[in-house]
């Protein structure tokens, strides 16, 4: 499988301090520099980055304020492949688009931006932590923010002009929500890769799955501490059994981050799907307003 040298944006969702964006300290617990493509480490400096406001991301499809960025060299009019990919609790989607920045297939990159600002800055998707013990009331907030997002991708796939279903991908709370949106609404993605999520009991289906149901590709660290491997490995066996093409890749010793074997597996899968996406049938788009 052909691999991309890309850089490597360290994103700590799910912690207290909003650290992720280059420019802001990250927590002791997680104070590593990663290295860019050029052996570089992305340095913190100690200037906390202001609180983004709503309409800082841009655009809005729905209810979801979004960044919109084309790679690999392809034009803004260019029939292509989609991915969302969702940031995490405190980062913003610039900061994670970061991820993405030496990518170098024709993909419309969509960025969404979580619905509610917080005070030290950056974004939530939903009020609750994966490790709250109210399961029932989390799982309420991840699945109101997935049906939120689902109505966003299928208005940006609607009206741009898109290749194949879009692929969804996110880290932590945007990896939980990437298992909810391929489950809750299969006919919407062609691909989810949540990266550090899991999907509560409540939202795992009760039927089997029906014929051209996304795959599922989960890339979770052993060591865990913000969401643990043990739920996740049991969301992913439940759907298993109700016919879900789902599969869980582990990384030993690797916690709550994005490590650059993640990162190259994931550039992988969507380079993959990406290029298959590339092949359907062009969506017809509709005129944006």
């Amino acid at each position: 499988m052909r691999r991309f040298v890309v850089l490597v944006a360290l994103s700590w969702a799910c912690s207290e301090p909003y650290a992720a964006r280059p420019g802001t300290p990250p927590p002791a617990a997680t104070a590593t520099a990663v290295p860019q493509a050029g052996g570089a480490a992305v340095p913190p400096t100690s200037e906390p980055a202001p609180a983004p406001t709503p309409e800082a991301a841009g655009p809005r499809a729905g209810e979801i304020h979004y960044v919109e960025r084309v790679l690999g060299g392809a034009g803004a009019q260019d029939t292509l492949p989609m991915v969302v990919a969702i940031h995490g609790l405190g980062d913003d989607p610039r900061n994670f688009g970061l991820l993405f920045d030496g990518f170098v297939e024709p993909v419309r990159l969509i960025l969404p931006q979580g619905l509610d600002p917080r005070p030290a800055g950056g974004f939530s998707w939903f009020p609750l932590r994966a490790r709250d013990p109210d399961v029932e009331a989390l799982s309420a907030g991840i699945a109101s923010a997935a049906d939120k997002l689902a109505v966003a991708i299928d208005e940006l796939a609607r009206t741009r002009p898109t290749a194949g279903k879009p692929i969804v991908t996110g880290f932590s709370q945007g990896g939980m929500l990437s298992f909810a949106i391929a489950v809750r609404h299969p006919d919407s993605v062609a691909l989810a890769v949540p990266l550090g999520g899991w999907l509560p009991p409540p939202l795992w289906p009760h039927a089997h799955a029906a014929k051209g149901v996304p795959r599922i590709v989960a890339l979770h660290g052993s060591d865990d501490g913000a969401v643990k491997l043990a739920p996740t490995e049991a969301a992913v066996e439940a759907l298993h059994k109700h016919g879900w093409p789902a599969e869980l890749h582990v990384y030993p010793g690797v916690g709550h981050i994005i490590t650059p074997e993640i990162h190259r597996d994931l550039d992988d899968l969507l380079i993959d799907a990406a290029r298959s996406a590339a092949k359907s049938k062009p969506r017809t788009a509709k005129p944006q307003p």
